[in-house]
């Protein structure tokens, strides 16, 4: 095989693998997957509680930033949950110790070994972490989907177009770098401020999260979001 022949088969091998990578990148909206666009942009997804909003997000102005403790609840009901503020992480429910006389609360960085409570073994934990907390949110969805919307009771949906650059204009304005990452969904205990309950699992979040304790308000630039659809 010739050298140029030799390069020519590998150029159109790098090319198949671009391709597939591309098209992994691209999904349908109809599959209510993540969408992102050809130049790497990421597609999200704003349902709104009131039309009228819908033209803050799109030509600019002023939105409240809320904390997550604004979204707590002890049921499940809409944008309500029990797992807001709540950082669990632990082999076993801690508040389960409570049964063999041992309570624990405001953890982090527990290590036991080798420990009993009433006669019983305590399963070992090291780094295990149980506290409370809070911080200002913004919660999108990785779809569009008609039911997620009537179950969130909103009346309007608009798209944010890029929500790395979205991100990047609230950090400024903020002074702190948010994180941001689609929520995960357990059976199990464990809690932080993008791991949920399996039953929120419906929401399909992707949510924005400033460790500040204090509700903010920042400026949107015009351009940020297209109207998709009212209810």
């Amino acid at each position: 095989m010739s050298i140029n022949s030799k390069k020519n088969r590998n150029k159109k091998i790098n090319d198949k693998k671009n391709r597939a990578k591309e098209k992994e990148k691209k999904f349908s909206l109809k599959s209510g997957k993540l969408i992102s666009t050809a130049d790497g942009q990421v597609v999200k997804y704003l349902y709104l509680t009131k039309i009228e909003h819908v033209d803050t997000w799109v030509n600019g102005g002023d939105i409240p930033i809320a904390l997550a403790s604004t979204y707590l609840s002890d049921t499940r009901s809409g944008i309500m949950t029990p797992d807001e503020n709540l950082i669990h992480e632990s082999p076993i429910p801690i508040p389960s110790l409570k049964n063999i006389g041992i309570r624990i609360e405001n953890v982090r960085s527990l290590t036991m070994t080798n420990c009993r409570g009433n006669g019983m073994k305590i399963p070992n934990m090291k780094n295990a972490h149980y506290y409370k907390q809070d911080g200002l949110i913004l919660s999108f969805c990785n779809s569009f989907n008609n039911e997620v919307a009537y179950k969130l009771d909103k009346k309007a949906c608009v798209k944010v177009n890029d929500i790395k650059a979205l991100c990047g204009v609230i950090d400024k304005q903020l002074g702190r770098k948010g994180v941001m990452r689609s929520c995960q969904y357990t059976h199990s205990h464990k809690r932080n401020h993008f791991l949920k309950h399996v039953d929120d699992s419906w929401q399909d979040e992707f949510r924005l999260f400033w460790l500040i304790k204090e509700n903010k308000s920042v400026t949107l630039p015009s351009g940020v979001c297209e109207f998709v659809s009212e209810f």
